[in-house]
């Protein structure tokens, strides 16, 4: 059942991320290459963990967790690029003034969101297949 949350919150995620990058792209704006690895990070992952669910192995479980949690990592970088590239002067956390920033944009802020219905069942179908 974990796996199959994980697996519906992955493809609702890309879903929302391609309308983001297709937006981005429509408005001619500048998408940064750290986008196309996000954008491969999740196919990739996708990838393994179709795989794990139709095979069973755990080791495909695992693969697809940490190329989800690298793909993970690829858009809280983006995210916090694309702030410190808006707010070059700003003070404080990074992280935490982009999250701020976030709550205002709403289709950015339910992919951030979306990511932990993929992420934490992810991990639970991985260590429950081991």
């Amino acid at each position: 059942m974990t796996a199959t949350i994980a697996l519906v919150g992955w493809v609702l995620n890309i879903g929302v991320g391609l309308v983001l990058l297709l937006r981005l792209l429509r408005a001619r704006r500048h998408v940064p290459p750290l986008a196309y690895f996000h954008l491969v990070t999740a196919f990739v992952g996708l990838g393994f963990w179709i795989a794990f669910m139709a095979a069973g192995a755990s080791a495909l479980a695992w693969i697809g967790f940490a190329v989800l949690t690298l793909h993970n990592t690829f858009g809280d970088m983006l995210m916090v690029r694309g702030w410190r590239k808006r707010n070059p002067d700003a003070t404080g956390i990074a992280y935490f003034q982009a999250v701020k920033w976030m709550l205002k944009r709403p289709l950015p802020l339910a992919h951030a969101w979306i990511a932990p219905v993929a992420w934490f069942p992810a991990l639970f179908a991985a260590v429950i297949s081991s």
